[in-house]
């Protein structure tokens, strides 16, 4: 069969699109504004732009893509280094894999998005020996592409030093990839149980790792979880807070309460409540949403519509700047909506006996004990993956957990 005819023109649309789409669907993948419905649709738009890609022959496309793996940034190198793995040639592979082993910071980044989302045909036993030989920073790149094609074997020699890495960066990517591995391990032998050395993630002084590091524990060691994450929450760890807030159970409303009202941003206060979903969060939100703080209560009016469903936008207004903020930051100032503050309190009137009966709600759907098939596909990408991780907490599987990018 004949190829189809290029536009050669056209291809570096093709590639500029891919770069913006890849950066789109990393960002999408645990976005409170994206569902499993549009993170499929971005996959679709992404492919389109690959299949643009591909209709120019091999002798086109492994030169010039080849030539953009020096690039700087990170969404260029992943088009790139892409659209040369769905090739399925050795040669290209090779080229990718090079780079891989020479690369730092976000052309590493870049090429590890790559390597993760392209099929593993050429490139799985050389990402093996990279786990083992290269240097840490490549070792733990190579770790999480394996990770996200299931095949990182969570009994690695290697692993337990990755995890104990000074670079902070490094030991975040550590646990994410070994809690992938560990749950693929015990989902093969349910006696498996992963040795971890979850005081020293838990604890280590950026919270990036602790967070990564509680992750892992919410999905691979639920019988001492909750006690440890407790026992950080009561010692002011704000890392802490959040996975209470994602984890916690009808016992822990007070200390959640109270880490609430520690949080020193108010904002991040009403991120926190909305990932909580807890009942008694909305009568604050209302409170909030008629302050003159406009981020405020923009902030307050969003928390509220994602634990409810309900729509109480208002007035569309310019979000305001800071007095000496130049011309292009005025112009350039976003517009939002405005929450209609007696509409809310009208609703929590209307509906709050209802709501209060529940102890955690998302786009108005009850998500205590189990959640149903339909529910967990209605749910936004956030909150789908905290379904998932209390369940796998509780002992049941509904999910397996997102891939890391």
């Amino acid at each position: 069969m004949a190829r189809a005819r290029f536009i050669a023109d056209l291809l570096p649309t093709h590639l500029d699109d891919l770069a913006f789409l890849g950066a789109q669907r990393r960002q999408a993948l645990g976005s409170p504004a994206h569902t499993l419905k549009t993170f499929g649709e971005l996959n679709e738009r992404l492919e389109a732009h690959v299949q643009g890609l591909l209709v120019a022959p091999r002798a086109h496309l492994l030169p010039w893509l080849s030539g953009l793996l020096n690039e700087a940034d990170r969404d260029e190198v992943f088009a790139a280094a892409y659209g040369l793995l769905r090739l399925d040639d050795e040669t290209a592979a090779h080229a990718v894999l090079v780079a891989f082993a020479q690369a730092v910071g976000p052309r590493l980044a870049g090429l590890r998005d790559a390597l993760s989302l392209a099929p593993p045909v050429h490139t799985a036993a050389p990402l093996h020996a990279a786990l083992m030989q290269a240097k840490p920073e490549v070792a733990v790149a190579a770790a999480v592409v394996l990770a996200n094609h299931r095949m990182l074997d969570a009994q690695t020699s290697r692993l337990p030093a990755l995890l104990r890495s000074e670079d902070a960066e490094q030991a975040a990517w550590a646990w994410r990839a070994v809690h992938l591995a560990d749950v693929r391990a015990q989902a093969a032998a349910p006696g498996f149980a992963p040795v971890r050395p979850l005081p020293a993630g838990v604890g280590h002084a950026s919270p990036v790792v602790r967070h990564a590091a509680w992750h892992a524990a919410a999905w691979t060691a639920p019988a001492h979880t909750l006690a440890a994450l407790r026992q950080r929450a009561t010692a002011a760890d704000p890392v802490a807070w959040h996975w209470l807030a994602v984890l916690g159970g009808a016992d822990d409303v007070p200390l959640i309460q109270q880490a609430v009202q520690a949080q020193p941003d108010p904002q991040a206060r009403c991120a926190l409540l909305a990932r909580w979903g807890h009942p008694t969060a909305l009568h604050a939100l209302v409170r909030w949403m008629e302050t003159a703080d406009v981020p405020l209560a923009v902030a307050a009016g969003e928390a509220y519509s994602r634990i409810t469903a309900w729509d109480i936008r208002g007035e569309r207004r310019r979000l305001p700047v800071p007095d000496d903020a130049d011309d292009f930051t005025r112009e350039m100032a976003p517009d939002v909506w405005m929450p209609d503050a007696a509409r809310a309190a009208q609703l929590l009137a209307q509906h709050g006996e209802r709501w209060q009966a529940g102890l955690r709600w998302c786009a108005g759907h009850c998500l205590d004990g189990a959640v149903s098939a339909s529910v967990l596909w209605q749910l936004d990408l956030s909150a789908r993956w905290d379904v998932a991780a209390r369940a796998a907490l509780a002992g049941r599987m509904v999910s397996a957990p997102p891939p890391l990018f």
